[in-house]
């Protein structure tokens, strides 16, 4: 295969819980433990970072990416979903992996992976270790794909991991209780390995550190820094992220690294450059005022409509959500006065708003309804004055759709 093919072959042909969803999710380590012996890696010589959390742990993994690229380090990367090409998913420096890697991974292992039904995450997740092992990079943060303790990522053994804040998502994989999801994500807490959260809910707190306790892991809570340094244009919660990459570099200082403060601000200043970070309270356009935002659950657009409210602008909002997510509670969150452009999209994940809109009626907002997000945006181009803004959000594809636009 060509490098097409091998995309065609990863992206569609594969379960692939991006596209199908749950049926796509493996409940257990046993397929990417049979194909990391295959390959006779010896990735448990890299140093790892682990990052889990319902939200926030994207952002996490670039900005200490970034600090650490600004400390000199060479930094292997391993982040989903990917927003414009699959290639985003796996970089070095910032730098994507390479279409001759990717093609040669998939040619020289296809018949294993024709004999044995391997999914799509289980594939990447050891095309990432071996790519980063061959690199010979100085430290791999590592983000976990869907929960944490059967999530393909728990086969590493990090130097410290990270649970950015554990909120309802996911429940028909998960679990339907926030101390359910808990369990999951706690799941990436390894004997005697620190263990870093930003989770505030007391309830919360007292589990994971029961779970670090049993595991004898030095447990640490994110401090609040004053973070007024940092750029006006970052959002609240992406301060909150700042904060937790502060309070992973203070324990990382402990370790052999030698990170200083001014790693943090050089990274957040240069976290497009260093990483190509995008869909994470990204500002593409000023005037107007353009942001895509992958929120994608209730929390998410909670903190995302929080944002929103500070904003004077006029507002036109996109919007569009995949299947499996609670829409009655995420309604809930949606309470900023703007006009709502519905989406669909060519993913058959993402629901028609034709299924929900008594939902859309109950807001009381004046609302549109477009067949994919690309056709609201090209709407609003067409009648929107540049102090007014466009947030793009609700879904990965509905970003992903408007992405393209600007880059």
């Amino acid at each position: 295969m060509d490098y097409n093919q091998a995309e065609d072959w990863l992206c569609n042909q594969l379960p692939f819980f991006y596209k199908e969803g749950s049926s796509a999710y493996k409940k257990d380590l046993k397929n990417i433990k049979l194909l990391l012996h295959h390959l006779a890696l010896p990735y448990e010589k890299n140093k790892f970072i682990h990052v889990a959390g319902t939200n926030g742990k994207g952002s996490v993994c670039h900005v200490l990416s970034s600090a650490l690229q600004e400390s000199g380090y060479k930094v292997g990367l391993f982040t989903s979903p990917h927003i414009l090409n699959f290639r985003e998913r796996i970089k070095i420096n910032g730098r994507n992996i390479e279409k001759e890697f990717i093609t040669s991974f998939v040619n020289k292992n296809f018949d294993l992976y024709k004999k044995i039904s391997f999914s799509f995450f289980e594939i990447t997740t050891a095309m990432c270790l071996q790519y980063f092992s061959e690199k010979k990079v100085d430290v791999a943060i590592i983000e976990c794909g869907l929960g944490g303790r059967l999530d393909s990522t728990n086969i590493i053994s990090p130097i410290l991991s990270v649970i950015t804040n554990i909120s309802l998502d996911h429940v028909n994989i998960l679990g339907d209780n926030i101390i359910s999801i808990a369990k999951e994500k706690a799941g990436i807490i390894k004997e005697g390995i620190p263990i870093l959260t930003a989770e505030k809910k007391e309830e919360i707190l007292i589990f994971l550190k029961e779970n670090a306790l049993q595991k004898n892991a030095p447990f640490y809570i994110a401090s609040n820094f004053d973070l007024n340094i940092f750029s006006p244009q970052l959002s609240n919660f992406q301060l909150e992220n700042i904060s937790t990459v502060k309070s992973a570099i203070d324990i990382l200082n402990k370790m052999d690294f030698n990170i200083p403060i001014s790693s943090i601000h050089l990274g957040v200043d240069n976290l497009k450059k260093n990483t190509g970070l995008i869909g994470r309270w990204d500002i593409v356009c000023n005037q107007p005022l353009v942001i895509l935002d992958i929120a994608h659950n209730e929390a998410a657009i909670d903190s995302v409509m929080n944002q929103l409210v500070i904003l004077p602008q006029k507002k036109h909002i996109i919007l569009g959500f995949s299947s499996e997510k609670d829409l009655d509670k995420i309604f809930k969150q949606i309470n900023i006065d703007a006009t709502y452009y519905f989406c669909a999209s060519k993913n058959n994940r993402v629901l028609d708003p034709k299924n929900y809109i008594e939902n859309i009626k109950s807001l009381n907002f004046n609302y549109k309804i477009y067949k994919n997000s690309l056709s609201a945006f090209n709407y609003i181009k067409s009648i929107i004055d540049k102090n007014e803004m466009v947030l793009v959000t609700g879904s990965s594809f509905i970003v992903s759709d408007v992405a393209v636009n600007f880059r």
